[in-house]
């Protein structure tokens, strides 16, 4: 289901850009508008889901939804809202996507087999890309500190 959600969004985005430079705007419709805000307006209240964004990217998606939400209060469907909202409304969308597709791979989980210490039997061992990444990052700092781990 989540799947389907980001490709649909993933799609109505990438072709609201794709026409921009032709004077073609695509965007989200009203109703599907409303229904990605309640979305993702949920799923950052579990905070699981986007738990990679930092908090000021999350921000930046809810402005983003909110300044899109206060131009659709004003208009029943696309032909309603004005040149300009309309190129503000595929902008905003093209932020929030962003955001979103960058923890969406973020959050992506990786597995791989490894080899315990002392054991003769390797296991699976699970993390997500930015569990990965945090745990290179704090590798790499240990190193420049000359920190071994030991006490």
């Amino acid at each position: 289901m989540r799947v389907r959600f980001i490709v649909a969004l993933t799609v109505l985005l990438a072709a609201g850009s794709a026409y921009a430079g032709d004077q073609q705007l695509v965007m989200l419709n009203k109703h599907d508008f409303m229904a990605m805000k309640a979305k993702v307006s949920k799923d950052f209240e579990k905070g699981d889901r986007y738990a990679e964004i930092q908090p000021e990217d999350q921000k930046k998606v809810l402005k983003a939804l909110d300044r899109m939400d206060a131009r659709w209060q004003k208009a029943d469907d696309e032909s309603q809202l004005s040149p300009n909202d309309r190129v503000e409304m595929v902008n905003d969308e093209q932020l929030v996507d962003n955001i979103l597709q960058h923890a969406a791979a973020d959050s992506r989980v990786v597995c791989h087999r490894e080899q315990k210490i002392g054991s003769h039997f390797p296991v699976n061992v699970c993390r997500t890309v930015a569990q990965q990444k945090h745990d290179q990052e704090k590798a790499q700092d240990a190193m420049q500190r000359g920190d071994t781990g030991t006490n």
